[in-house]
């Protein structure tokens, strides 16, 4: 290459030509191989550590991106945890940005969804990865790593969610790029690697500490088939658990997470500043939310009895201030300023956005808590006793008459609309009605009945059947109160496996019809099965 570049020099070459001549003597110094002309090399900066002392150790290799998969495991839509739910949702403009520098860079994106990656079938980026031939798997390296301490998997402390596996895809502000890949296998990732020449792969992605390394596309079987792999610290979480009072949040648990991957398995790196050094990350775009645990939402809120510890976080904004508004309200350079963890103790729809001076440093988020009544008394008439003055449900209303849709029915005295046990709030209950949102109940307003009682939520079946794989991130339902068409009361949306809410509803003397309502949320009315348990009126003693 010396005596080439020394000859195309003296036989005149202009200055440009002469350039590509000195890259490619630099490329073969520094690689060994000659990559072809133009070849954007990057420098990764490695960090891993002293499995004995924790000592943080920065290594650089030069890589080239056409070399390398971007594998994105487990971006779900949905999780049992509604706290880790919301951080993929926080994560997810991050993963897209990178994702977007990392195909501009010849980079291969590897979308894998997992246990839900055959609910893309007819995709081309799915069956493309079918057409492959597999190729037997070498096993290369021992890629033992010592067992992760288990957090939980639950970020909402001391109210904790219930297992269901709801997610039936990726998450929908995910992009899927035209040319992406959709493996699930160990043989499957390699069978790519194989065919485009891969040998480094990067994963972000979730649950850190339980996908990455136990799932068959995960970070620890495939460098048992010797590839290199690397884990991008700033675009992974770890499956979550949240201990306020002695310190321990999500944030500290994937830190923890993060390090124990570096000591016993695989180097890491920030990945946003690799393609920013490389002119493929744009610094000023807004990307990342405040963090908040727990993380209910308006659609998903956070249901308590006691008080409740919230910590919110800006780890990816160093130096940013986080403020913050209880009343739903936007927040504002001049709203309350974050110190520290506080507590909750009454209903509130909070806001908050990080800012750098005045200016913003990152997305607003979202958050809803929502404080449980104390437990109503038992009614002395329950309303599945009574008839009702007027019935309508999830159907065709023809003079009165409905034609229930698909598989639901009228309301169901003392059992599910399925004509199951009534189960919500994790317990069974032997006397109520068992609806399919939306339906309206209304009953006559007896002038003894003082006060309408019941526990209302989603009919909990769905979560019985392979732990509500696919379906149990679809109920949501609004149950309301109305006396002579006024609302008296309401729920939030009330969604599978969460607490009842509790409605003790005073009915004023001269009411004349009490209705319960129970809507969707807006978001359909798919599996919204509903029911309204040990409901009736409390009569005047």
């Amino acid at each position: 290459m010396i005596s080439l570049w020394l000859g195309l020099r003296w036989r005149g070459f202009p200055q440009a030509r002469l350039a590509w001549a000195l890259l490619g003597l630099r490329l073969v110094i520094n690689t060994g191989h000659a990559g072809p002309v133009g070849t954007a090399w990057m420098d990764w900066r490695l960090q891993s550590r002293d499995p004995a002392t924790g000592k943080v150790r920065i290594t650089t290799e030069r890589v080239d991106p056409r070399r390398v998969g971007v594998i994105a495991v487990d971006v779900w839509n949905h999780h049992w945890c509604k706290t880790a739910t919301m951080r993929v949702d926080a994560f997810v403009p991050r993963i897209n940005h990178a994702l977007e520098g990392a195909r501009a860079m010849g980079m291969t994106v590897m979308l894998c969804p997992s246990d839900v990656v055959e609910n893309y079938a007819g995709f081309r980026q799915r069956e493309a990865v079918l057409a492959m031939p597999l190729p037997a798997v070498p096993k290369v390296v021992d890629a033992s790593c010592p067992p992760v301490p288990d957090a939980g998997g639950c970020a909402c402390g001391r109210e904790r969610c219930a297992v269901n596996y709801g997610w039936d895809g990726m998450h929908p502000g995910l992009r899927i790029g035209e040319d992406d890949l959709m493996p699930d296998t160990q043989a499957e990732v390699y069978a790519i690697c194989k065919e485009r020449g891969l040998t480094h792969l990067v994963y972000v992605g979730f649950h850190t500490q339980v996908c990455l390394l136990g799932k068959p596309m995960g970070l620890r079987a495939m460098k048992t088939a010797g590839l290199h792999c690397v884990l991008a610290r700033d675009m992974t979480d770890a499956h979550p658990g949240y201990d306020p009072a002695r310190g321990f949040t999500p944030d500290l648990n994937t830190a923890q997470v993060v390090e124990h991957f570096e000591k016993h398995l695989a180097p890491t790196l920030h990945l946003a500043e690799e393609l920013a050094r490389a002119g493929h990350w744009d610094r000023k775009r807004l990307l990342d939310p405040v963090r908040i645990t727990p993380w209910g939402t308006p659609s998903r809120p956070h249901l308590f009895e006691q008080p409740v510890t919230v910590t919110l976080a800006t780890p990816l904004q160093p130096g940013a201030d986080i403020r913050y508004t209880l009343d739903g309200t936007a927040p504002s350079p001049s709203s309350p300023l974050y110190r520290g963890p506080f507590t909750v103790s009454e209903t509130v729809h909070l806001r908050a956005a990080a800012f750098h001076g005045r200016r913003p440093a990152g997305l607003e988020s979202e958050g809803y808590f929502a404080r449980l009544a104390p437990l109503p008394p038992m009614p002395d008439v329950f309303i599945g006793d009574l008839a009702p003055v007027r019935n309508v449900g999830f159907g065709h209303t023809y003079g009165g008459v409905v034609r229930y849709s698909g598989d639901t029915r009228a309301p169901q005295k003392d059992r599910s609309n399925h004509g199951r046990p009534i189960r919500i709030d994790r317990r069974a209950h032997e006397r109520g009605m068992g609806v399919h949102a939306p339906c309206a109940l209304a009953y006559e307003a007896k002038p003894e009945f003082r006060r309408f009682v019941a526990l209302a939520g989603v009919d909990e079946h769905v979560a019985t059947v392979s732990n509500g794989s696919n379906l149990a991130r679809h109920p949501s339902v609004v149950f309301k109160v109305f006396i002579d068409g006024k609302e008296a009361a309401a729920s939030p949306v009330m969604r599978v496996l969460s607490p009842a809410w509790r409605f003790d509803v005073p009915i004023p003397a001269g009411s004349r019809v009490v209705t319960l309502v129970a809507m969707d949320a807006g978001d359909g009315s798919r599996e919204d099965f509903a029911d309204w348990a040990q409901a009736g009126f409390v009569v005047a003693r």
